[in-house]
Parts: C-alpha cells; sequence; structure tokens
C-alpha cells in the first residue's frame, strides 16, 4: 500500500468511529436517563478529541507531503543541468516551502572570500530588496563562525540577538540559520524566519534545515561548475568561429573576384532556412557550412583557380574536385561534422547531373539545396571584373526555370516567396 494510501486509510478510520460514535450517541438520546446524558456529554468530548486528532492527522500528513517535495526539489536540482541563478531560486523557494517561513535569504561566498546575499524572497516567490534582509547579519556571523545552524524560538528575548533593535522592528520570533558546506568547507548560508503570528520552528527543524542545507550545498556546487562549462565552451565556440571566419577571410584574399560573395550568401541562406521553418539548433550549423562552402578551393592550384581564360577538361575536373577536398579537410574535425552539408554537397543538382556523387532530389541534404539557390543569386546578380550582375528580376526568372533541373521545386518557391518581400530580391 502507497504513503498517500495509508494517510487516506488512516483519516477515514477516524471518520468512521467519529461517525459510529454520533450514531450512539443518537439512539442514547432517546433513552430519558440521567446516566444516559452523562454518556452522552463524554460521547460529545471523546468526538470532539477524534476531531483534533484528525485535524492533528492532517496537518501532519501535509506538512510531511510539503517537506518531503521540497527535498526532491533540491534532489532534482542536484540532478539537473540548471546554471547557478535557476539553482538558488529553486534552492530559496524549496527552503521557505520545506519550512513553512515567512522569507528567507541565500548568502554565497565569492572569489574574496567575502559572503555577500545572492537572493531573497518571501512566501509568495516574490524577490525582496536588501533592506529586508538587513537583520540577518549577527545571526549569519554566529553560523559563519561556528560552521553550525542556530535555531531562536523567541528571538524578540533571546540574549544572543538582544542587541540588534531590528528584530524587534521586524515583530519576529523565529529564525532558522544554516551554513552552507561542501566537504567541510562553508560556501554560504541559508536564513529563514518568520513574525510572531505564524507559529515558531520547532528544534526538529534545526536538524531538517541542515540536511537541506547539504543537499543545497551540492545542487549550488553543480550548478556553479555547470556555468563554468558553459562559459569555457561559449569561448571555444567564440574561438571557432573566429577560425572559421579567418579561413573565410584568406579565401576572399586570394580570390577577390569573388570577395565578399560567402558573408552574402551565407546571410541569404540563412534567412531561407529559417522561412522554411529549419530549427535554431540546425541553423547553427547551416551557417558554419554556407561560410565553409568553398574552403575546398584551398587545395586548387593558384594556376588553376584564378585562371582568367578557359578551362581545359582536366582543370575543370580539378576545380571539381573542391567538395572532395572539404569533405577531407573538415571530416576529421568533429566540431565541423554537422556542418559538411553544405562544403561537401552545394554542387549536387536536383536531376542528378551535379558533382561530386551525382545526387539527385531528396538524397540531397535539405542545406545544401537551400544553399544551392542561394549561391547561384548571390552569383548571377553580383558585378564581376568579367561582366556586370544580371538584374533581381531575370535572375529570379532563371531560377524558376530551373526548378526540378537544378534546384528542388520547394526551394526555389521558398525563395522567391521571400525574395518578394526581402530588399534582396528586388
Amino acid at each position: 500500500m502507497s504513503e498517500s494510501s495509508v494517510e487516506e486509510n488512516t483519516i477515514q478510520q477516524i471518520a468512521a468511529i467519529q461517525k459510529d460514535l454520533t450514531q450512539v450517541m443518537i439512539r442514547l438520546a432517546r433513552i430519558e436517563n440521567p446516566q444516559v446524558s452523562s454518556i452522552n456529554l463524554e460521547l460529545t468530548q471523546l468526538i470532539r478529541a477524534l476531531v483534533r486528532l484528525k485535524d492533528g492527522v492532517q496537518h501532519r500528513f501535509q506538512t510531511h507531503h510539503r517537506r518531503m517535495d521540497a527535498l526532491m526539489n533540491v534532489g532534482s536540482a542536484i540532478n539537473s543541468s540548471l546554471g547557478l541563478k535557476r539553482v538558488l531560486e529553486e534552492v530559496m523557494d524549496s527552503l521557505i516551502t520545506l519550512m513553512n517561513a515567512h522569507r528567507g535569504f541565500l548568502m554565497l561566498k565569492d572569489e574574496n572570500g567575502n559572503l555577500s546575499v545572492r537572493l531573497a524572497r518571501d512566501a509568495q516567490h516574490r524577490d525582496l530588496t536588501e533592506d529586508a534582509f538587513t537583520i540577518s547579519r549577527t545571526i549569519t556571523r554566529r553560523v559563519v563562525k561556528n560552521g553550525e545552524a542556530v535555531l531562536t524560538t523567541n528571538a524578540q528575548v533571546d540574549p544572543r540577538f538582544e542587541e540588534q533593535a531590528s528584530i524587534a522592528a521586524y515583530h519576529l520570533l523565529s529564525i532558522l540559520c544554516a551554513p552552507l558546506k561542501l566537504k567541510d568547507e562553508l560556501i554560504g548560508v541559508i536564513y529563514v524566519d518568520n513574525p510572531a503570528q505564524a507559529g515558531i520552528f520547532q528544534n526538529d527543524d534545526l536538524q531538517l534545515i541542515s540536511s537541506f542545507a547539504n543537499q543545497a550545498a551540492v545542487a549550488i556546487d553543480n550548478a556553479r561548475l555547470i556555468d563554468q562549462l558553459q562559459a569555457s565552451n561559449q569561448d571555444l565556440e567564440e574561438a571557432y568561429q573566429a577560425t572559421l571566419e579567418g579561413w573565410v577571410h584568406a579565401l576572399d584574399l586570394r580570390d577577390k573576384e569573388t570577395e565578399g560573395h560567402t558573408i552574402r550568401v551565407t546571410e541569404i541562406t540563412e534567412r531561407l532556412a529559417r522561412s522554411m521553418g529549419v530549427e535554431e539548433a540546425e541553423l547553427v550549423h547551416i551557417k558554419r557550412g554556407a561560410l565553409l562552402h568553398d574552403i575546398g578551393k584551398m587545395g586548387i592550384p593558384d594556376g588553376v583557380l584564378l585562371k582568367p581564360g578557359a578551362l581545359t577538361p582536366e582543370e575543370r575536373m580539378l576545380i571539381e574536385k573542391h567538395p572532395i577536398y572539404a569533405y577531407e579537410m573538415l571530416s576529421p574535425i568533429k566540431f565541423l561534422q554537422p556542418a559538411l552539408d553544405i562544403p561537401y554537397c552545394h554542387h549536387e543538382k536536383w536531376d542528378g547531373s551535379g558533382y561530386p556523387r551525382g545526387l539527385r532530389g531528396e538524397d540531397i541534404p535539405l542545406a545544401a539545396r537551400i544553399f544551392a539557390v542561394a549561391d547561384v543569386w548571390d552569383a548571377l546578380v553580383s558585378n564581376r571584373p568579367y561582366r556586370k550582375g544580371l538584374l533581381p528580376a531575370d535572375v529570379r526568372k532563371k531560377i524558376r526555370e530551373q526548378a526540378g533541373i537544378h534546384f528542388d521545386p520547394h526551394v526555389v518557391d521558398a525563395f522567391l516567396s521571400l525574395a518578394e518581400h526581402s530588399h534582396n530580391g528586388d
């Protein structure tokens, strides 16, 4: 039988006894006898005691559930991948719920070893201003000094805080404060209090908040590690991005005829992919692939790549190897493997007449199909030393004519629709 079933069964049994006693009283009330009246009075008192017992049992069950939920929340925070800010909120809200407190706050040590308040909240999970927790300093200093939790059940007369006038000003009766420790090293402090009318904390709450603090310290430490890892990943991402842009710049310096093409076509590809519903996580790889679409040309000799006249069949075959060179360059780099579709496949054609593998239709990765349209668009509308860029309307016509031949028809439809609402399509 589950715990909730046991609780429900206990309350039902008490209610059944109360009902039976009430029926007995009703039957006895029909008997005109002074002794019976005395018995009924005793039964009335017994029923009232049962009501109090039932209310007490329900209250204990509710308190137990509240505390279990709060402890489970902290346990979940330990095993989560949440950052520090979110974990502190979980810890603070769970602590206030656990202790049924009026308000609370949490302090952490900074890199210099100084304690500072990181979060303060009330029972409604609202953030509190600094003025609302200035009363805590004497108590927290004691906890930090002794490394042990502090409980006061009557702060108004507790000699430990008699010099703290703000306790009287806030009408505080009960205060709990505990250290946050990680492997015996103090990393912070948690604190909750209640005004006089809200009841007082009990001695067993001292052990409860100490146990909670142990779990909270682990959750906070894990969150700090996650934040540090995310910061490191961000630094690494920025370094990777700078490297990619450096490669693109090197290609632009090598081939002045197409300078700026890569940045423009990347922006168009991103907008087109987004308009087709590609998710943000995939867009990151599409943008990287677009930036690197011609990276394989680094393996083509200058004499061929920059040749001013017509290419021989052998030179043309060499040029058409640049997607293969791109694959060979990028595939060993795990970070760039998800971005390979465009560098490797952007010269494939819908009808299977492209290179390097002659892929057909939807066998061509979607990213490459999207990029192919953007690439041809920018190449044709842009000026070159040997020709002037075509009019956008003429290029749109050419792209439309190549739907189902060079391009994916659905991508063409999306591009033409986007072009109608884009300055790049003017």
